[in-house]
């Protein structure tokens, strides 16, 4: 039978392989360094009281210049050339009254690979000094917004496949770590004494199962539909399983750190849900952190106007957890339900953080004790499996294999292939040992070929942390629901004793490595998406999961500290060939930049315009400098008293400016030593009824090289440039209402 197109293209590709995998880095296996323990004490020197704690936290932009190409919907994805919410990195730093630290990093990524997170440690440690933090007291977890870059991985398997563009960009990793490291070392110069109030609450309509039948192949199903009865219903969503509604085949669960000070003053916010932020459709050429980054956005404006600081102090930390089958509740893909389910989300979390005007923490309870941290590293080729009442003795896979289902995509981000590749793809004679019933992608020795060994992990790190009596485990990729049950389970088995009246162990996922999905042996038999993206086979999340078990054991809870499993040697990476992705001047850069604004009109529901647009001229953008301008919309009173100031909008007293999603970004022109950018204000936070009366609004840029940039008096339609100073004012033409004609001083 001959071979299909798509294999010869594979073969073709084959071909070319042995030249474009580069040898492994670092061949000496260079271990991490053991952390220094530091003196303990608050900011001053002054000991703290037993129990007490330090905390400090700080986010730092890492959206990276225009033309990456975008991770997680592989070949169905977009290109990063226009900017519509920032991406951020936000750090948390903790220290024990023992001066035992612990840092929790959230980065606006669709992946975390473990060679990254080894050099954010190692960064650490040698650019700032910070050399009592080791691999092991850093937990660093990626949202998964699949808006965000790709193409900086430690794996040639996601530096090939996960974008639509394969190839490593040196720059770009560098600039990632290079910013996530200066966030984790801002958050430990803000640190001051501080109190944790821990709270869960459910959050309903947020969050929906995309993958019913295998969920209910398990046994924990039933428990979790009865648990979530009281659960709003997807009514407007189709039941894939008649009688069972997806918005309750979730975990609900929203957990919040409240970081405050000793006066009960808020200092920042870490808080954990599970589901996939693709609320945004695949092709969109435009960065954002989807319906999480517009939550987030939202609550460090109401912590920012509770605490009467600047937003640029205000960090809500949102983690994600074990989201590998839930999605995001949309009625359809794209802008406008990404808006609601961000607003929805961040309410739930002003509410549950305590961060309405007017309110305070609404309890919670305050954990005291010590900080500990255990590290270790799990092989995952042809391990053995211990049996459990949901899993026989096993072993995983000898080696990596992909299933076909994988090529149908998931529910929120389907692909080309998905209506004559559907999910189910199985096979009756299991001839692979640990890949059960998996029909494979292409044959085994055809994916060998392409894919040789050391392009996919053979090693994930596990971690496991302690605040008090609360325990934090990192997710090395996206785990179903119940597979991250079963590994909570586990977890709280080991310590119930030390800790019989803990709080449910909290999971972060996609923290430390990315290896695609984790299933219960029950949902890989149905080898859905999920399953067929499981690579090491059917019982690789039992092992994950009997990994934490022995970490635990191996580590139990007690008054003193965990002894810290030794991080070992960090992660060998083999990247593949180096390509470098940002926008350059040429003719690739002009075709790019074509018909980009009507692309863009249609990708985020722009069809009736925006309320200003705005072009301009900066100087070039760098890696080592702003990647993007800033901006904001500014007002003057009637009476010009207070000078033009930003506007601020709804009870938060938001800033209106590049930190909301009232914006849109992106370059129409691309020189050597300049940019022509186009801005956008979409206008939609704006209430008409609320500005004061005779107020009048313009745009303000901040450049990459320094500049600042105002508009005239804004009317509606093209705006033009203007000095800034104090007090100038265009008058507005009255025939087109945006020509701008001498000033008038005001």
């Amino acid at each position: 039978m001959p071979l299909r197109p798509c294999f010869l293209r594979l073969l073709g590709f084959a071909a070319l392989l042995s030249g474009c995998l580069a040898a492994p880095l670092d061949p000496a296996l260079r271990s991490h360094a053991a952390p220094e323990p530091t003196s303990p004490g608050d900011a001053q020197g002054q000991p703290l009281e037993p129990g007490q704690l330090l905390a400090g936290a700080a986010k730092v932009d890492i959206t990276p210049l225009a033309g990456m190409p975008l991770g997680g919907h592989a070949i169905e994805g977009g290109t990063g050339y226009a900017l519509w919410t920032r991406l951020w990195a936000r750090a948390i730093y903790l220290e024990d009254a023992e001066g035992e630290p612990l840092v929790l990093v959230i980065a606006d990524l669709w992946s975390m690979p473990a060679g990254m997170a080894d050099e954010v440690v190692e960064r650490v440690r040698e650019d700032h000094g910070l050399t009592q933090l080791g691999r092991a007291q850093v937990l660093l977890a990626a949202t998964h917004t699949h808006h965000s870059p790709s193409n900086y991985g430690s794996a040639y398997l996601y530096n090939r496949a996960a974008s639509n563009t394969g190839g490593f960009d040196p720059e770009l990793r560098g600039f990632l770590a290079r910013n996530i490291a200066r966030a984790i070392a801002e958050a430990v110069a803000s640190k001051e004494p501080a109190r944790i109030r821990h709270a869960t609450a459910p959050v309903a309509s947020v969050a929906r199962n995309r993958s019913l039948p295998p969920f209910l192949d398990n046994p924990e199903a039933a428990g979790i539909l009865a648990a979530n009865e009281a659960l709003p219903t997807c009514p407007d969503y189709p039941r894939e399983v008649e009688g069972v509604d997806p918005c309750q085949a979730v975990d609900p669960t929203l957990t919040t750190l409240r970081i405050e000070g000793l006066d009960g003053r808020p200092v920042a916010i870490a808080a954990f849900f599970a589901a996939h932020p693709t609320a945004m459709q695949n092709y969109v050429h435009a960065y954002g952190g989807d319906f999480f980054g517009l939550a987030t956005a939202r609550a460090e404006a109401a912590l920012s106007h509770a605490t009467g600081e600047g937003l640029g102090d205000a960090v809500v930390a949102l983690f994600n957890g074990p989201q590998g089958d839930i999605s995001p509740n949309w009625t359809e893909q794209g802008r406008p339900s990404t808006l609601v389910l961000g607003e929805r989300m961040g309410a739930a979390l002003i509410d549950a953080a305590g961060l309405a005007p007017g309110s305070g923490p609404s309890g919670g309870r305050v954990l005291e004790g010590t900080i500990a941290s255990a590290f270790a590293r799990q092989d995952l080729a042809a391990q053995a499996v211990e049996p459990t009442p949901s899993t026989p003795a096993a072993t995983t896979a000898a080696r990596p294999l992909p299933g076909r289902s994988l090529l149908s995509g998931a529910e929120d981000g389907p692909t080309r292939y998905r209506p004559k590749t559907p999910e189910g793809q199985t096979v009756d004679r299991h001839r692979r040992p640990g890949q059960g019933p998996k029909k494979p992608v292409a044959p085994p020795a055809l994916v060998r070929m392409i894919f040789p060994r050391g392009a996919v992990p053979t090693q994930v790190p596990l971690s496991i942390h302690h605040v008090g009596p609360l325990t934090v485990a990192g997710l090395p990729g996206e785990f179903t629901t119940t597979m991250g049950m079963r590994i909570r389970v586990a977890l709280a088995q080991a310590y119930a004793d030390a800790n019989p009246d803990a709080p449910r162990p909290i999971l972060v996922g996609l923290a430390g490595e990315y290896l695609s999905y984790f299933v219960t042996p029950q949902e890989y038999a149905l080898q859905h998406y999920e399953g067929g993206s499981t690579l090491w086979g059917q019982y690789a999340g039992a092992l994950i999961a009997q990994a934490y078990a022995r970490l635990a054991r191996e580590t139990p809870r007690a008054d003193g500290p965990l002894p810290h499993a030794g991080a070992g040697p960090r992660t060998v990476e083999h990247r593949g060939p180096a390509r470098r992705f940002a926008l350059e001047p040429g003719a690739k850069t002009r075709r790019a930049l074509r018909g980009l604004p009507e692309a863009l009109r249609e990708q985020l529901r722009v069809h009736e315009g925006p309320r200003a647009s705005w072009t301009f001229t900066t100087a070039a953008p760098t890696w080592d400098g702003p990647t993007w301008p800033r901006f904001a919309v500014e007002v003057l009173d009637a009476d010009g008293s207070e000078g033009w100031r930003t506007l601020r909008v709804g009870d938060s007293r938001r800033p209106l400016d590049e930190r909301t999603e009232d914006f849109v970004i992106f370059p129409a022109a691309v020189d050597d030593e300049t940019w022509t950018w186009t801005l956008w204000w979409l206008g939609g936070l704006v209430d008409e009824a609320a500005l004061p009366e005779g107020a009048a609004l313009r745009l303000r840029v901040d450049g990459p090289g320094g500049e600042h940039l105002c508009t005239g008096e804004l009317g509606d339609g093209e705006a033009h440039t203007h000095p800034c100073a104090s007090g100038y004012t265009p008058t507005v033409h009255p025939e087109d209402g945006l020509g701008v004609v001498p000033a008038t001083p005001r």
